[in-house]
């Protein structure tokens, strides 16, 4: 699912929500010194903000994120701009609704001004007051927030009716009121991860309860007057948090998602439950979440243990190491793991097993019997099914089987998740996690065992069944340091091939990367540095829209140019919904250029494969072409797409040549960058590809795939131009790697709807058939599918888009 709207941090809309309340000042005197009102009036804002206290004491609560936000406030502090426009950049939706809807006899507003209101009066708050206080007190500020008043034909800062303390302190308690109110409405959205519905539903909650209802409020009457949504202060504090988290180390994004946390379980405080966790032994603990009296299932959460003790979260149960001899206590926590929410903070004693004592209950998470593996309890569904599958017609069950496969893939991910957040240490600023090599290996056999005994239930099911790969996934967590490096052992490595692990992930801070152990053969390291933004910008005038990464690879002391089987990336992108999300690609940084390798945005991260490795991050390249408007309607946007993923190239300045015929050599090209299959170390042997030929890489690296062959004996005939069915097929061997299939007895149906199906060569039509049923080619005029017409330009985007989207 694309989500539609403009969220930096996390698909949490409630921050639309706690954002007009959270940067507020906490001291009533602050509030009060900074309106100039007398200060006899403290004590009536210090009771009035006793709802918003309880939320920065809830934010105090998370140490780590809280530090975060501090340190967020002291860069907007102390940051000084070399662009002043930038501000306007930052805060033009609010800015733009002033300029449009302010009273044009009002003194002039300034931007920047209006900016240091904005950055103020955001998320970023350090629980005091005393920075809002001393942004108050600044005479342009004043004069500026006096403007904005008047400019919407309401009572000045020093008005009689103007704003005043109860002003803001009626507007918060209606604001909290309200989120109090639907508090369930607003938990529902959230746990169906609908961000437009949560977003919606936040709305709907606050121009009704807050806007409309409280229309006398005179914080009501400037957003009515100005028309400001929610939405526009949400654009405006994301692209804040964007740039700092661009423009320098201060982690923005932790510290809005800490704050957005904190919002949570102050808004639940009296519905979040987290002490009906069930017990194994004393050293063993698998814990609960229920929020509103709803069970959580901890497949939705992340949890953790405070790092430096010997209590570890392992395939779902906190564990005390076998090492401990007494009993320890460590902070607990839990995350959700789709928008990254602290959701529970807790402490848990564990303590070592005793012969005699073996039912005893760790602490304080409450107690219970035993909980089954995640492999016990996929197996124990996989049963409930094949009973389904006695009497069911055969397109039942190919829906069974499929169910079947999705609860073997999920139990596979949970068993293989390997976190590894309490062992990191950061020395001499590079973050590195101490794996245990020993404990490491037998945890892959154990994931080996059990992905055969859940691949044997699945065969039991259906002997034909394909036996589901398992991805051994490192979780690092959240590094705060520049650089991590991350140590595979060769040991490991062996381990993971002989076991049959398909993938080795590596998460830190929303990033994976997925490689394939047996591209190594030594002692293996990888090291990420997280880059100034700067080393993008300094390149390219394209919107840059994630971090900036180097990646390296190091095995047996040797750096690693390139790999067989391509690197799995996937690069989070905060505010993807921002761009055109269709357009967004992973850019290579390379000899002051950018290099463009495609990638597919979805659920605000960007995956795409790589065999070589270097600089990264992910723009919205818009590319135009002056001579496509005769194929617009059905091929624009395509081309503009597969242009923008550096698939397809014009052939002269701004030309694309949309009707010119396709080389084999050229389609060739467009599969391999589509699926990121180029290989250096690929060969072929037609004797009419040489290896200066601008194609030879790619025509290699198809062959390796075994997406082409030769027309005739040892020849490729590059430069000969493509027919629609050879264009069909070699897509289709492409899918075919993806996973893509069309058993024999289908393939007469996936062609009866062209015409001219017989004139299909006999070993095209297969692929014809895959491609036809996947969407991939369809008919043209009278029904005919023109097998043997070469394809044009615009129909290969046509065909290259839909690849894309598959």
């Amino acid at each position: 699912m694309t989500m539609k709207k403009k969220l930096t941090v996390t698909t949490l809309a409630a921050s639309m929500v706690f954002a007009s309340v959270a940067g507020l000042p906490l001291s009533g005197k602050g509030l009060a010194s900074k309106l100039g009102v007398s200060v006899a009036f403290a004590s009536e804002a210090d009771s009035a903000y006793a709802e918003v206290t309880a939320l920065h004491d809830e934010l105090a609560k998370d140490t780590a994120g809280f530090a975060k936000v501090k340190e967020v406030r002291d860069f907007i502090k102390t940051y000084h701009f070399d662009n002043e426009d930038t501000k306007y950049q930052l805060i033009k939706e609010v800015w733009d609704k002033i300029e449009e809807n302010r009273n044009a006899s009002a003194p002039d507003l300034n931007y920047d001004t209006i900016f240091q209101l904005v950055s103020g009066l955001d998320l970023f708050y350090d629980g005091s007051g005393a920075v809002i206080e001393d942004l108050m007190n600044d005479t342009a500020n004043r004069k500026a927030l006096d403007d904005l008043f008047k400019a919407a034909g309401l009572p000045g800062i020093d008005d009689v009716d103007g704003l005043k303390v109860s002003s803001v302190t009626e507007f918060q308690n209606a604001m909290l009121k309200a989120l109090k109110d639907h508090k369930s409405d607003i938990y529902t959205s959230m746990i169906t991860f609908d961000s437009e519905a949560m977003k919606d539903k936040l709305n709907q909650i606050v121009t009704a309860d807050v806007i409309n209802e409280n229309s006398n409020l005179l914080i009501s009457k400037l957003l009515v007057n100005y028309n400001i949504t929610l939405g526009d202060i949400n654009a405006v504090q994301n692209r804040i948090a964007n740039f700092i988290d661009g423009n320098s180390n201060v982690d923005a994004k932790g510290a809005r998602t800490a704050l957005e946390s904190a919002g949570f379980r102050y808004l639940l405080a009296s519905d979040i439950n987290g002490s009906e966790g069930t017990k194994d032994t004393t050293a063993s603990y698998t814990p609960k979440l229920k929020v509103i009296g709803v069970e959580v299932p901890n497949l939705l959460l992340t949890w953790s243990a405070e790092a430096g003790t010997p209590i570890s979260f392992v395939d779902g149960k906190f564990v005390l190491s076998s090492s401990a001899t007494t009993a320890s206590t460590a902070r607990i926590e839990a995350r959700d793991n789709k928008m990254g929410l602290l959701l529970y903070i807790s402490s848990l004693t564990l303590e070592p097993v005793a012969s005699t004592d073996g039912d005893k209950s760790p602490s304080p998470g409450g107690g219970g019997g035993g909980a089954p593996s995640a492999a016990d309890t996929a197996k124990s569904e996989l049963n409930k099914l094949k009973d389904q599958l006695k009497d069911a017609s055969p397109e039942k069950k190919q829906e069974i089987m499929e169910q079947a496969r999705a609860k073997v893939k999920e139990a596979l991910k949970q068993i293989s998740k390997v976190d590894l957040k309490s062992s990191i240490k950061v020395e001499n600023g590079t973050a590195k996690p101490t794996i245990n090599v020993a404990d490491m290996v037998s945890k892959i056999k154990d994931i080996a065992a059990q992905m055969k005994s859940l691949n044997d239930s699945l065969k039991e099911l259906d002997p034909n069944a394909k036996e589901e790969k398992v991805t051994l996934s490192l979780d690092l967590g959240t590094i705060s340091a520049k650089t991590a490096e991350v140590p595979l052992a060769k040991e490991l490595l062996e381990a993971a091939k002989e076991n049959g692990i398909s993938l080795i992930d590596i998460s830190l801070n929303g990033l994976t990367l997925g490689v394939s152990p047996s591209e190594f053969s030594a002692d293996t390291t990888l090291k990420v540095t997280n880059q100034e933004k700067s080393v993008a910008t300094s390149v390219t005038e394209l919107p840059v829209a994630s971090g900036v990464y180097e990646f390296e690879f190091t095995s047996g002391g040797n750096k690693v140019g390139s790999f067989s089987t391509p690197v799995e990336v996937s690069i989070p992108v905060p505010n993807g919904d921002a761009f055109d999300t269709d357009l967004l690609t992973l850019a290579k940084i390379v000899d002051g250029k950018l290099e463009f390798y495609g990638g597919k945005f979805e659920k605000g991260i960007l995956n795409a494969v790589r065999n070589s490795f270097s600089t990264y991050t992910v723009v919205e390249n818009k590319v135009s072409f002056d001579d496509t408007a005769s194929v617009k309607a059905w091929a624009g946007r395509q081309i503009q797409v597969a242009a923008a993923k550096g698939i397809v190239e014009g052939r002269g300045d701004q030309q694309f040549d949309p009707n010119g015929l396709v080389t084999r050599a050229e389609f060739a090209k467009m599969i391999v960058k589509t699926f990121g299959l180029e290989n250096a170390k690929a060969t072929e042997s037609f004797d009419d590809v040489a290896d200066g030929d601008w194609y030879q890489v790619y025509v290699a690296s198809a062959v390796k795939s075994g997406i082409v062959n030769g027309r005739e004996a040892g020849q490729f005939d590059p430069n000969g131009l493509i027919t629609r069915a050879e264009m069909a097929t070699m897509a289709s061997r492409a899918l075919a790697l993806k996973g893509a299939s069309l058993s024999s007895d289908k393939v007469e149906e996936a062609l009866k709807n062209f015409a001219d199906a017989d004139s299909i060569h006999s070993s095209l039509k297969n692929g014809v058939a895959l491609a036809a049923s996947e969407g991939i080619v369809v008919g043209e005029e009278n029904n005919t599918f023109n097998p043997n017409a070469n394809s044009t330009r615009a129909q290969a985007a046509v065909v290259i888009y839909r690849l894309l989207n598959k």
